[in-house]
Order: C-alpha cells, then structure tokens, then sequence
C-alpha cells in the first residue's frame, strides 16, 4: 500500500507527500529495528497495531482521510496513546527491573504523555516555519479575552460570531477561527485517555499479558 502510494503521489509532484510516504516506510521498519536493539519479540497483534498506526497518517495525508472524515485524526491520536503506553510498560520492566505494577503504569501514562506533548512540539514548530496547517483550525461563535475588555483584569466576551473580516476579506466561515488550540488539547487529552486505559488496565490486572517478550541470548 504504501509503495503504490508512493507512485501515485510521483504523478502529483507534491514534495511534502513524497516525504510522508518515504517517513512512512521508514516508520515500518520501527517494529523490527526495536526488536532487534532490545533484543525481544512484539506479540503479532500488537505489531500489526502498529503498522496499522504508522501508516495512518499517510492514509490522512495522501489519501486525504483527514479532510473527508472528522474522525480519523482524532482516532490515530488515541491509537498513539496506546501504543506508546504499551511500550513504556516495556521500557519499565526492561530498564528497571521492579516488579511494581502500579509505578509501571504511572510510568507508561507519563511515558506516552510527554511523547503527545512533543508532536504537539513539532505540529506548533512546522505550522511556524514551514507554513503547514498540522494544527487544525476549529471555528468557533465565542470569545472570551482580556483583550475585549476596556477594565483592568477583566474579561470582555463577543457571543453569536457569524461573520469575521481580515484585511477586508470575509471569512469563508461562519465564526472565527481558533488557529489551532482546540485541535491541539483536543489531541493531546485523547492521547492522554488512551495512555490511561492502558495504565489503568496494567495496574488492575497486575501486569498486563506480555506484549513484548524478552528473547535472551539473541545477537543483535
């Protein structure tokens, strides 16, 4: 899948599509490159999960998923939660070497967190320099700002937004555009929810069935 997508995307002479499929296929062999520096074995459910995720985006982008379905970015953000949850369980065990069920599971939460909060990172950083739109916009009818206040500390509101003027161009939309902000906790709070059922599954359980299996003695 995505080698044809590749040549498909050759035909349209985008270059930030071309580098999506190239990131893509590189994302692929992740699996099999962790297997072999830790020397371990992912179980075939969790590995095909993985896959699945990694081509996901390339789905959005090149397939244009992201622009016909509200969903699908949202969905590939909580599957990353989860992923990265499950292999923070891992990373604990692996380096560690406690047998706390509970510190692994806080650890996997905040393990997968932190990696949310830096694709963030990157979103913020490409739609700064690089003139993306990685952060959707949403449109909004409310603000609520200091800056729509004329006294000192308090809050000015604009309610039943229907139409917003930039430069003397009407915006195609009705409302105003967050830039941003929304799409971007929206994002990180699924990733956090998936991180957590994750946590929470690992510490209820006592240890959640190995995903990733130690293989001693394998040569790297």
């Amino acid at each position: 899948l995505t080698v044809c997508t590749l040549f498909m995307m050759l035909k349209t002479g985008d270059p930030m599509k071309l580098c999506m499929c190239i990131g893509t296929m590189l994302l692929l062999c992740a699996p099999a490159i962790v297997e072999r520096l830790f020397r371990c074995r992912i179980s075939l459910p969790v590995y095909l999960f993985i896959l699945l995720y990694a081509i996901g985006p390339m789905l959005g982008y090149c397939h244009n998923l992201y622009y016909l379905t509200t969903w699908w970015d949202k969905l590939l953000h909580t599957c990353g939660g989860v992923a990265f949850a499950l292999f923070g369980t891992y990373l604990y065990t692996h380096f560690s070497g406690s047998r706390s069920y509970v510190m692994c599971g806080i650890f996997a939460f905040c393990f997968s967190v932190t990696l949310s909060v830096l694709w963030e990172f990157f979103e913020f950083a490409a739609d700064t320099f690089l003139g993306t739109d990685m952060q959707n916009d949403t449109v909004v009818t409310v603000l609520n700002s200091y800056f729509l206040s004329s006294g000192l500390g308090e809050v000015g509101s604009i309610n039943g937004i229907e139409q917003v003027t930039v430069n003397g161009q009407v915006l195609p939309v009705a409302g105003y555009l967050d830039i941003g902000l929304i799409d971007s906790m929206l994002d990180m709070l699924l990733e956090s929810a998936g991180a957590l059922v994750v946590a929470v599954v690992h510490i209820a359980d006592k240890g959640i069935h190995p995903v990733i299996t130690e293989q001693k003695g394998r040569s790297l």
